[in-house]
């Protein structure tokens, strides 16, 4: 069961969910990528197997640290609150109320402009502004946000890149 499913309070629904933009992510598995080529290249090219080796496993489990994190991070809007929740060992959680939430600002990179992802920054009601990196098509979600808000019924949405 996804961790917002199981968190849902009486009458409370899901509005909008999604997972991390894919290209959010595109650092760490180009980093990953890298490391296993220079792994096999080092192994056909080079005389040192255990640095070959070293390399490719370095890179095997940065690309799979890196999918576990995209695979258990969750963003969703619920008619009562925006929750985010990251890592699945060490499981951190931001969940805001939307009667606290006075202000939803965008913030995206020129790739993040490229491949529709970015950040959302939510303040407002005492809290400290609140980032939530890597959502795809974060404009999308700061509209359901604000549906949510005005307590229209919005067409649930499911956003994943």
């Amino acid at each position: 069961m996804k961790y917002v499913e199981s968190t849902l309070l009486p009458g409370e629904r899901i509005v909008c969910e999604g997972h991390p933009c894919f290209w959010a992510m595109g650092p760490r598995f180009t980093l990953s990528l890298l490391l296993m080529v220079w792994g096999v290249l080092i192994g056909t090219v080079g005389t040192s197997p255990f640095a070959a080796v070293g390399f490719f496993v370095a890179g095997l489990g940065l690309f799979g640290a890196s999918l576990l994190a995209w695979w258990t991070t969750e963003f969703a809007v619920t008619n009562k609150r925006v929750v985010a929740k990251f890592g699945a060992l060490r499981r951190h959680t931001v969940e805001l109320t939307l009667a606290k939430i006075e202000s939803v600002r965008v913030e995206q990179s020129l790739i993040g402009r490229m491949f529709d992802y970015g950040s959302l920054v939510i303040g407002g009601g005492g809290l400290i502004a609140t980032p939530i990196p890597g959502i795809a098509n974060p404009h999308e979600f700061r509209r359901m946000v604000f549906l949510a808000q005005a307590a229209e019924e919005p067409v649930p949405l499911r956003l994943v890149a």
